[in-house]
């Protein structure tokens, strides 16, 4: 039995806090960019959804020259930063790495 077996579902947050100090090229830095990454896809999904009625007014609205394309540049940048702060987060990353490490080393 591996080391990230014996994590217990309630320590996830712990060891994704120490995946994020590890070392460049690692899979447990891998690990932690891709549940990074998936999180804020949720997050990106999520605002798109929420906004999804807004229609064509406004300076980000679909009307407007470019408006389309400055929210969705908007919409990215607000699901990356909501992802790379796990206090502010869904909270969804943590438990992506421990899962992503635990299939890993084979566990069940």
């Amino acid at each position: 039995m591996g080391v990230v077996n014996s994590i217990p579902l309630k320590n996830a947050f712990a060891s994704y806090a120490a995946a994020a100090q590890a070392k460049a090229g690692t899979k447990e830095a891998k690990a932690f960019k891709t549940a990074q990454s998936f999180e804020g896809m949720l997050y990106q999904n999520m605002i798109q959804s929420m906004t999804s009625g807004l229609g064509e007014e406004g300076p980000l609205g679909s009307g407007q020259a470019g408006g389309g394309a400055w929210r969705g540049f908007l919409f990215d940048e607000m699901s990356k930063g909501a992802s790379k702060t796990p206090s502010a987060g869904l909270g969804i990353a943590p438990h992506v790495y421990r899962e992503m490490m635990r299939l890993q080393e084979g566990g069940k």
